[in-house]
């Protein structure tokens, strides 16, 4: 967002909101801050500190159908220090992306406390700042790394350095001749201010260097007076732009001002627009849109490789496990060998000489022996891992070819996930890796306090069954984590309702039952199924087994897990006759 733009949507902001008492702040996810005001047409006012996409910008009452998120601890904070108080000013730095809005938040007493909300749209530094009336931070949004300018609560808001060369220059075309004395042409001078009007002057202007410094007049003296002509320039036109399209830098250009170089020609697709907000609303709420869309569709292209790559890995050790299990045979004759020849076998160090009876030509063979045991007691030894090795051969067969099988599935998922164009497309791949076994963490979560460092004790249900079985179920993602991964044993039974958000359901298991019994199953299925999405549903799917099978990667949000082995039953969403809730 360039300060020309942000400067028309300032004064349209100012127009529309001014004196106008704060409802209450809203949090859309992704650092991007909803404030409600109370005017005849509700209006809001989106601010949006996104690293890959600042901008702020006046969005009517279709901000109803913006889909809300819990709110984060600054959101949090914003909302309690800021809701119900009255805009009272707004301004913008001298030349630079930094808008300051004015609060007065009025108190039991008569005395009304001032409140700032200061905004940096500064490209990867952007933030957004709550102060107090004398200028220290009683919040911030984002949390930078570096250290210049490190966000710090309770220590008084020092803005971004000044531009020196910008310094004292004046609004309108009573600037030209500062510029002209600080700036070798009219590009240099805009170029730090709006890239895309620096770019319009190269264009317009080219090799006439007295009409280029007129064209700057032009611009400053719009903007001094405000006569604004928002439009958005595409490739192509917005109507045709889908989820899928990658939109580059130059390919979607909002500016307030006319761009008569992209206008002409017919590279792009100007869109007049009716109001600098509704521009930049439409204009980097669909770039936003699109990139969303890529990065969600990216991540599901990470997970499914991450299992293709688990996967491969796996089959490759079954593999050799197979083959070290197809080796058995070789037990069963040395083991036949050694008890045929029991009256001429002849021990040396920790081996018998027996003749070999697969030998035609009479050949001896060389047994590994217990020297203490007996020899009648090592063939048995020997038989003994034989039949382990013929039924450790059957299964790991079977988890060979149930795991081929998940291959073959993911890599389907894998190319299905390149290829989706539609958020419908995504919701699809997410059903169907979680019938392979990953579960999904809750879209949205309930809302909470800020996280401290110290852990919290995992919030539970807890059911009791009559066979005696106790019964635990998490109550947000953060304990869903704490529940299955440092509650629950490895032999604990744990569920999950198949496809769906919902709370992690583990049946403690102290005897290290190979199975639960089927009441005892059913009900911990039918409290899974009652605590998700799935509970308006006459019948859910639930995915059950050993918490030893439950997996989580590094860097996955709280709640989603990924699931090795696991069986399935139906079964209707229902809670116990009589429980016992621990809060």
């Amino acid at each position: 967002m360039d300060l020309f733009l942000l400067r028309a949507v300032v004064g349209e902001t100012a127009s529309r909101l001014l004196e106008q008492e704060l409802q209450r702040v809203a949090y859309l996810g992704r650092k991007r801050y909803l404030l409600r005001f109370a005017t005849p047409r509700r209006d809001n006012l989106l601010i949006s500190v996104r690293p890959d996409l600042p901008r702020m910008h006046l969005l009517g009452p279709e901000a109803g159908r913006q889909r809300e998120s819990p709110a984060d601890p600054f959101a949090a904070v914003l909302d309690a220090e800021i809701g119900g108080a009255v805009l009272r000013g707004i301004e913008q730095r001298d030349w630079d992306r930094v808008v300051t809005l004015r609060f007065t938040v009025p108190s039991g007493a008569g005395e009304a406390r001032e409140r700032r909300l200061v905004v940096e749209l500064l490209g990867r530094s952007a933030n957004l700042y709550c102060l107090d009336g004398t200028g220290s931070i009683l919040a911030h949004a984002r949390s930078l790394k570096s250290a210049f300018r490190a966000p710090l609560t309770g220590a008084r808001y020092e803005g971004p350095p000044g531009r020196d060369d910008y310094e004292g220059i004046p609004a309108g075309g009573r600037a030209l001749p500062a510029i002209r004395e600080r700036f070798p042409d009219p590009a240099s001078f805009l170029e730090p201010l709006s890239p895309v009007l620096a770019g319009e002057i190269r264009d317009a202007a080219a090799g006439d260097a007295e009409g280029a410094w007129r064209g700057l007049e032009a611009i400053l003296e719009a903007a001094a007076g405000g006569a604004w002509a928002p439009s958005i320039y595409s490739r192509k036109p917005l109507c045709e732009m889908r989820e899928g399209d990658a939109v580059g830098r130059h390919d979607l250009v909002v500016s307030a001002l006319p761009l008569e170089s992209k206008a002409g020609g017919g590279r792009y697709h100007a869109s007049a627009c009716a109001s600098p907000s509704r521009a930049t609303a439409e204009g980097l709420g669909l770039v936003e849109r699109l990139r969303d869309f890529l990065a969600d569709r990216a991540h599901h292209e990470a997970l499914a490789a991450g299992e293709i790559r688990r996967l491969r890995t796996l089959i490759g050790k079954l593999e050799r496990d197979r083959d070290r299990a197809r080796e058995c045979d070789r037990d069963r004759e040395r083991a036949e060998a050694l008890l045929a020849g029991l009256s001429s076998a002849r021990v040396e160090d920790d081996a018998a000489i027996v003749p070999d009876p697969y030998d035609t030509a009479g050949g001896m063979l060389r047994v590994p022996i217990d020297r203490a045991q007996s020899l009648q007691d090592n063939a048995g030894a020997l038989f003994a891992r034989y039949k382990k090795g013929k039924r450790g051969f059957a299964i790991i067969s079977r988890r060979l070819d149930a795991a081929r099988e998940r291959l073959s599935a993911w890599r389907t998922l894998a190319e299905r996930a390149r290829a989706v164009s539609g958020s419908d497309d995504l919701d699809s791949i997410r059903e169907e890796m979680a019938r392979l076994g990953l579960v999904h963490a809750p879209r949205t979560a309930k809302p909470g306090r800020p996280s401290s460092k110290k852990e919290k004790p995992a919030r539970v249900r807890r059911h009791s069954t009559r066979e005696g079985f106790d019964i635990l179920v998490g109550k947000s993602g953060d304990e869903n984590d704490t529940l299955t991964f440092r509650v629950a044993s490895p032999w604990d039974f744990w569920l999950h309702a198949a496809g769906q958000p919902g709370a992690h359901v583990i049946v403690r298991n102290p005897r290290r039952l190979k199975k639960l019994p089927q009441e005892t199953l059913r009900a911990a299925a039918g409290i899974a199924a009652f605590y998700s999405g799935a509970r308006s549903e006459t019948k859910a799917e639930v995915h059950y087994t050993q918490r030893k099978h439950v997996h989580k990667r590094k860097g996955m949000p709280s709640g989603q897990v990924i699931v090795r082995r696991f069986q399935s039953i139906q079964v209707a969403p229902r809670l116990p006759a009589s429980s016992v809730e621990d809060l």
